[in-house]
C-alpha cells in the first residue's frame, strides 16, 4: 500500500501511514527503510519520496513537485532582496519560485543561467535581467560550461540565491551533476551573501558531488522544521535557518 501510495502522490508522511494502515511509527518507519533498502524509497525529514533524482525528471515536472513549499521558499528569499541589488538567481526550480516576488523591484538586477528566469521577465521592463552564455542543457532550461563560469566570474553580487539536489548533514550541500556543482561554487564566490534555498525533500539525501561545505554559506532557507541533527550542525557552522 506505501509503494501504491509512493507511486501517486510521489511522497509520504509518517503521520498520514499511520493514521490510514492503523499502525504504529515504529511499523512505518521500518517499511520505510525497507523499501530503501530495495532502492524503492529514499526517506526524508518526516516521511520518505520515491527513489527518483530530480534531476532525471522532466523540467515541467520538477515545477510541480513540492509547488506549495516551494513558493513559500521563494517567497523567503525574494524578502532578503532590497531595491539596488545585484543578485544572482540560480537555475533550480525552487530558486525560481522566487521571481515572481522580484517584480515591484527598483534599480534590481538579475543575473542567472537560467533561461526559465529570463523568460519569466519577457513582458517586464524591470528588473534589468541578464542571462550568462554557455552550452544548453535542455533538461534544465539553463546554460553551463566554462562559458557560463568565465561570464559569471565577471558579475559580482550583492546576494547568490542558490538551489541545491542534496543536504546531508555530514558531507554538505551535494549536487548530481559536476556543471551545476561548478556553477553554484562560482556564484557563492562572487556574492557578498549566498543563501540556499532547499525544500524539505533534499535533507537527508546523499548526492554525488560535494559542493559546499556546511559553513561555505550564510544562510538555508527551507519550509519545513530541521531535525535536531540538521539543526545542531547548522548551528556549529553558524549558518542562518530561515523557516519559510
Amino acid at each position: 500500500m506505501i509503494r501504491d501510495m509512493l507511486r501517486q502522490k510521489q511522497r509520504v508522511h509518517v503521520r498520514e501511514l499511520v493514521d490510514h494502515l492503523k499502525v504504529s511509527q515504529e511499523s512505518i518507519r521500518r517499511d520505510l527503510r525497507e523499501l530503501e533498502t530495495q532502492g524503492f524509497a529514499r526517506r526524508v525529514y518526516g516521511g520518505a519520496v520515491i527513489d527518483r533524482q530530480e534531476s532525471d525528471q522532466p523540467f515541467a515536472e520538477r515545477l510541480r513537485v513540492g509547488a506549495r513549499e516551494k513558493a513559500r521558499i521563494g517567497e523567503a528569499a525574494a524578502a532578503l532582496v532590497k531595491d539596488g541589488m545585484k543578485i544572482f538567481v540560480d537555475e533550480g526550480t525552487t530558486a525560481l519560485a522566487c521571481v515572481k516576488h522580484l517584480e515591484a523591484r527598483r534599480d534590481l538586477t538579475i543575473v542567472s543561467n537560467s533561461l526559465a528566469v529570463a523568460a519569466h521577465f519577457y513582458y517586464l521592463s524591470t528588473p534589468s535581467v541578464r542571462v550568462l552564455g554557455g552550452r544548453l542543457r535542455p533538461d534544465y532550461q539553463a546554460t553551463f560550461g566554462p562559458e557560463t563560469v568565465t561570464a559569471m566570474k565577471e558579475h559580482f553580487f550583492d546576494l547568490a540565491i542558490i538551489a541545491i539536489s542534496a543536504v546531508h548533514v555530514e558531507r554538505g550541500f551535494m549536487d548530481y551533476g559536476e556543471d551545476e556543482a561548478i556553477a553554484r561554487r562560482v556564484a557563492r564566490a562572487q556574492a557578498k551573501r549566498s543563501v540556499i534555498v532547499a525544500d524539505s525533500s533534499k535533507f537527508g539525501r546523499l548526492g554525488s558531488i560535494h559542493t559546499f561545505g556546511l559553513g561555505d554559506v550564510h544562510a538555508v532557507i527551507t519550509g519545513a522544521v530541521l531535525t535536531k541533527d540538521f539543526s545542531d550542525q547548522f548551528l556549529k557552522s553558524n549558518l542562518e535557518i530561515i523557516y519559510a
